[in-house]
């Protein structure tokens, strides 16, 4: 139990992304976290996106790029985020991955 909570705080705190991260579209990605589940084998990152244009998104593809200790790319995992998303409307965005990480950071994004 004591690993499985410190490989949490581990990925929480190097997660990255402590402030809002603005991409393209007027969309903002904040609040990205990451926690390892050791009894299932993966990891859930997870983060609140915002449409903060003044048009309606019908879908975005988010891009998180994982790495390891030494800041080596270890793999990236996608996020499909289905709409409407009206202008001002916020989603919690989630991708599950199997890959072990110490950071994670959002590559892009891409909205329609």
């Amino acid at each position: 139990m004591k690993l499985a909570l410190a490989s949490a705080v581990l990925l929480a705190g190097l997660s990255g992304a402590a402030g809002a991260q603005s991409l393209a579209y007027g969309v903002t990605l904040g609040n990205v976290q990451a926690v390892r589940d050791i009894n299932m084998n993966v990891s859930t990152i997870t983060g609140s996106l915002a449409n903060q244009s003044g048009r309606p998104i019908s879908s975005a593809v988010l891009t998180f790029v994982l790495y390891d200790a030494q800041g080596r790319e270890v793999g990236r995992v996608n996020d499909d985020v289905i709409g409407p998303m009206a202008p001002g409307q916020i989603r919690l965005v989630k991708a599950i991955t199997p890959l072990q990480f110490t950071r994670v950071t959002v590559l892009d994004i891409r909205a329609q």
